[in-house]
């Protein structure tokens, strides 16, 4: 079964806003007034970035994510495609917005066969995404940052390291030999992955 996951309109939104007021901002000016040369550099390098983003979050509202028992691919525009078997690594890193780490994001990178994936969590059921790239990740046998494996336990994904009873890692889960291919799933027989130790990390902010 294949599902499909688009970003919220309201975090579009809420991108846009921030993108158009930061470029009404540094772009008018520029356009406007007569300005010193170091001032005009300065506003127009804010101009570019602010530019970008906005082009970053239209790229994210025409694109769909989707994950199926095959793989993991971006549809829309720069589309990626990205088999399991393929699959080489998975990062999940958290950017905090606040201080306090009360507020903020995450953002799962995977990468095979030369490509990318990154999802955002402000995508619909970002989860789901995450577990079934986490269970195809311990199948795959990779190796996992001690950042990704906190940002995991922070979905619970992964078991609080108390409960983790000495080293266990991720719930194992995968598509069983024969029979058609189905969606990694997790079941209750916890493996260690290849190369970790499961702790706790003291940051979960991707630094």
């Amino acid at each position: 079964m294949t599902t499909t996951h688009r970003y919220e309109r309201s975090a579009l939104i809420a991108d846009y806003a921030r993108g158009g007021v930061g470029l009404a901002v540094t772009g008018l000016p520029l356009v406007a007034t007569p300005l010193a040369t170091t001032i005009t550099v300065i506003f127009g390098g804010l101009a570019t970035l602010f530019a970008v983003y906005v082009f970053r979050t239209w790229l994210r509202s025409a694109q769909a994510i989707e994950v199926d028992a095959d793989g993991i691919r971006r549809r829309g525009p720069l589309s990626v495609d990205i088999a399991w078997e393929q699959l080489d690594s998975l990062s999940l890193r958290y950017f905090s917005t606040r201080r306090d780490r009360a507020g903020g994001w995450m953002e799962m990178k995977v990468t095979g066969g030369g490509r990318k994936v990154a999802v955002e969590s402000s995508i619909d059921d970002f989860e789901t995404v995450v577990r079934h790239c986490m269970l195809v990740a311990r199948r795959n046998e990779l190796d996992l940052s001690e950042t990704t494996l906190d940002n995991l336990r922070a979905l619970g994904l992964l078991p609080p390291i108390s409960d983790a009873g000495g080293g266990d890692g991720p719930p194992s889960g995968g598509p069983s030999s024969g029979g058609p291919k189905q969606p990694p799933e997790l079941d209750n027989g916890p493996k260690l992955v290849r190369g970790l130790r499961w702790r706790v990390g003291p940051d979960r902010d991707g630094r």
